[in-house]
Parts: C-alpha cells; sequence; structure tokens
C-alpha cells in the first residue's frame, strides 16, 4: 500500500514539474515574439508579468496565456484606477483643471475594463478579431488620459507611470493575440 501512495505522489510531482516547464515555456516564446519589435525592457517585463499571477503556472496553450494576460490588465486598470480616485478623494490635484481630467481619466478606466472584461468572452468564443479589435480600443486609456494632461494646458499627470506600466501590460494580452491569431506570419 505504501508503494502504491510513493508512486502517485511521484506522478504528481513529476506532473507539476513538467506542467511548470510548459507553461514556462510558452510564457518565454510569447514573451519573446510579443517583444521582438518593442524596447529592450519589454521582454522583461512581460515575463515578470504574467509570470507573477500564479494562473500563468497552469497554462496549457496560448489562449490559456492571451486570457491571463487579460486578466492581467484588468487588475492593473483597476489598480490605477483606483489610485486616481484615491487622488481625488483626497483632493491631492494641483488645480480644478486637474480635478477635470482625472474624472475623465476614472470614466476611461471603468470603459478600458468594461472593454477587457468582454475580451474574456471572446476568448471563450475563439472569435480572436474581435479580441484584437477590443484589446487596442482598451490599450488607449492610459495614452487618453495622458494626452488630456500633456495638451497645452500645461498640467502633469499625477499617474504617468502607473499609465506606462498599463499600456504595456495591455499591449501584452494584444501581442499575444496578434502574432498568434491576426498575423501569425509576422
Amino acid at each position: 500500500m505504501k508503494f502504491l501512495f510513493y508512486l502517485v505522489v511521484f506522478f504528481l510531482l513529476v506532473n507539476g514539474f513538467t506542467a511548470n516547464r510548459v507553461a514556462n515555456s510558452l510564457i518565454r516564446d510569447s514573451c519573446k515574439k510579443a517583444s521582438k519589435n518593442s524596447e529592450p525592457h519589454y521582454y522583461k517585463f512581460c515575463v515578470a508579468s504574467i509570470s507573477e499571477n500564479p494562473e500563468s503556472q497552469q497554462v496549457k496553450n496560448i489562449d490559456e496565456l492571451i486570457g491571463v494576460g487579460v486578466k492581467n490588465a484588468i487588475s492593473n486598470m483597476t489598480n490605477v484606477k483606483g489610485i486616481v480616485e484615491r487622488i481625488l478623494k483626497e483632493r491631492k490635484y494641483t488645480s480644478k483643471l486637474s480635478e477635470k481630467m482625472l474624472r475623465v481619466c476614472v470614466k476611461l478606466y471603468s470603459e478600458g475594463t468594461n472593454l477587457l472584461t468582454k475580451c474574456l468572452g471572446y476568448i471563450k468564443l475563439r472569435d480572436f478579431d474581435k479580441l484584437h479589435s477590443t484589446i487596442r480600443h482598451a490599450r488607449v486609456v492610459p495614452r487618453e488620459c495622458e494626452m488630456g494632461f500633456n495638451d497645452d494646458n500645461k498640467q502633469k499627470s499625477p499617474v504617468t507611470k502607473e499609465n506606462d506600466v498599463l499600456f504595456d501590460t495591455v499591449d501584452i494580452a494584444q501581442s499575444f493575440n496578434y502574432y498568434t491569431h491576426v498575423n501569425p506570419d509576422n
């Protein structure tokens, strides 16, 4: 009986290690493709941000990995929205104009979160063209927020760094989908 128990434990351990190797290899390969036309830091950021999500260690294919990327983007979008809401609540903005632009950003983040949530449905439906279009719309949210500040109004965004990270996070999911389903020969 003990032998059977040890055999089962051994099998589970080997199976777990194999799953992690498959997931890690898929993450590295997908991030390599996603970063081929990007800044040098993008590959490391891609691997780190995807790998830190525990779900990433269970993925078996690229579609599941795209889902993890979208979930990371939703989480990041929600976090940045929370930061902006806290700035508004604590009145840590520099002017009425900044307050107005921050309120616009909150609306944009809400729209972006809704778009990304729709993306999860498109993955399940395997509608990768709609997925691509919807992620592209969500990806511009942090840039639109920043553009409100960086226009000719001489205001400074208090969340520029967060928006840069958010842009890259959404871009990871978009790139995974693009290089796998939209333009796999690229």
